[in-house]
């Protein structure tokens, strides 16, 4: 299975700024799980929507630091005021967000 479903171009000013990419892999509320990439950015992230997961599921979570843990095993970062998930590759943002999500449902 490829990791990524389809891609779309947002565009601002007529100029492409973000590629999203939709990928076949859902979260906790089946959704889709979509990662996105600036144009001129060199690095790949969930815009937030992780934690913002992890807020309805586990409100604890940044208590324990196992999201932590999990995002620096695969190369990923919480950062920003809105704490979205960012890594350097696609792959690694997406492993890191299937780890996260099957610590939730096996927490549970």
């Amino acid at each position: 299975m490829d990791l990524i479903e389809h891609k779309r171009l947002i565009l601002k000013n007529s100029k492409v700024d973000w590629i999203v990419y939709d990928t076949e892999f859902v979260d906790p509320l089946n959704d889709g799980i979509i990662i996105y990439r600036k144009l001129d950015g060199n690095y790949f992230t969930d815009s937030g929507y992780t934690t913002f997961n992890l807020d309805c599921f586990v409100p604890t979570w940044r208590e324990d630091g196992t999201v932590e843990k999990i995002c620096k095993s695969y190369g990923c970062k919480v950062k920003g005021d809105n704490e979205e998930l960012q890594a350097p590759h696609g792959s690694q943002l997406i492993q890191s967000i299937l780890a996260i999500y099957a610590w939730v449902a096996f927490k549970e």
